[in-house]
Order: structure tokens, then sequence, then C-alpha cells
């Protein structure tokens, strides 16, 4: 690799190129869990034994210890399940506070965040509308290299960027990498512009029987639209992006 690429990510001096791994980062969910998060019944049983009066009346005739055996350790053991299901219940609601844990409340996050998104396509499963909302949510300062390929990989795409150097009086090399124009349009020199390569790109060939001639190609690839109207969407304002799928 050239020494004008850096290797950590969103640090790029000049030109930069960045790799995310091949599978959707699915991010860590926050530790939460403690002796509430999912008891045993056991165990909220012996915390109801406790909890009664003192007494032969509520325990062994001489108040020492209580019969679990007893018909009123058996009702205090059916309140158990409940009280198990209730700890559970409260100890998830703290899952709906990230995008990345919800489970329950996937459709109060979508009205918050303003989905489903227009560049995103409706009838999407709930996995998919998952990946939606964090999208959303981490696309809210993506301004360097490595925050566009993390959101790349929460859409399900795999891509790197690449910025190209302007050509420079003193620096560049004639016959070399450099670039030296973008575009006949006002603002938009080589240096507004990064390379989207998109990998993994699905390719239709044409077929005979199937294909009209006048109308299919004889090779064409489908373009990732999701990933290109929220990346012209999201990107700088200074900035132009450029798919590359070859």
């Amino acid at each position: 690799m050239s020494d004008r690429y850096t290797t950590a990510p969103g640090e790029d001096r000049t030109a930069l190129v960045h790799l995310r791994p091949t599978a959707w980062p699915e991010p860590p969910r926050p530790g939460v869990e403690d002796a509430l998060s999912d008891p045993a019944s056991g165990d909220l049983a012996a915390s109801l034994y406790v909890m009664l009066p003192q007494g032969a009346a509520w325990r062994t005739p001489d108040g020492a210890a209580f019969e679990e055996k007893s018909l009123l350790g058996g009702f205090l053991r059916s309140l158990t399940g409940a009280l198990a299901a209730t700890y559970r219940k409260l100890a998830g609601i703290t899952l709906e506070s990230t995008a990345v844990t919800l489970v329950d409340s996937l459709a109060d996050w979508e009205h918050d965040l303003g989905l489903p998104d227009p560049c995103l396509d409706e009838d999407m499963t709930t996995a998919l509308r998952r990946r939606a909302a964090v999208a959303k949510v981490r696309h809210a300062a993506t301004i360097t290299p490595a925050d566009f390929v993390a959101l790349a990989a929460t859409l399900g795409y795999t891509i790197s960027i690449e910025e190209p150097k302007p050509f420079a009086c003193g620096e560049s090399e004639c016959g070399g990498t450099d670039e030296t124009v973008g575009g006949d349009q006002p603002g938009n020199a080589i240096q507004f512009h990064f390379i989207v390569k998109v990998d993994g790109v699905a390719l239709e060939y044409f077929e005979c029987g199937t294909s009209e001639i006048g109308l299919d190609r004889l090779l064409d690839f489908r373009t990732a639209e999701d990933l290109e109207c929220v990346f012209r969407r999201v990107a700088p304002a200074w900035t132009m992006p450029v798919f590359d799928y070859s």
C-alpha cells in the first residue's frame, strides 16, 4: 500500500482506503444483567419466606425456621412465576433504550426517527427495520471515511472508500496516480470527490429466450440504490460520492 494511505480509520491526510469486516458488525449489547434480570423461582420463594412475620404461627413451632412444604409455603411458591415474569419484563425495558438492543419498542423508535426511510424499501422484515433504525441513528454524525464504511455495513454492504489525491506541483509526478480534474461543473474539483467501491455486485447476463435484443444488455449489474440514496443525503455538502461497481 502506498505511503500516502494511513492505517488509522478516520485519520486520513491525503488519500485513504478503509475496509470493514465482511459481516455486519452487530454491536455488543450493554451488560445490564443482575440477580433479578432472570431470577429463578427458588430464589424468589426464599425472599418471600424471609419477609414473613416472626412467630410460631408463621414458622416452625419454635419460631426458628419456615416450613417450605407447608400450605403457606406452597401458596408463596405459586406467586414466584408472576414475580419472575415481572422482573424479566422490567429488566427488558433497559434494552429499549438503545437502537441496537431494542425488542418491543421498534415502532416507537421508527416514529421518532422518521422511518421508514424514503431511501429504503418499505416492505422490510423486522430485522431489516432494526438495521434501518441503527443506520439512522449512526449516520447523524457521518463525516469521515470510517463513518461511511460503518454506515454501509449497517445497510448490509461491504465497501471501501478512496479519496483521490489532487495533482500538486512540486509534489506529484507526471504519469503518476494523482488526479488532475474532477469535472466541468464549478466546485467539482477532484479533492471534493470520494470513491465508494461496492463489493459483491450481482451481475445479470443476457439470456437467449428470456432477454430482449435492443432492450437488455449483454452484461448488466444492479446498483445499490438504497446505499447511493443514503450516502448522497448524508454526505458533507462540499463532497460528492462516486460509486464504483467494477
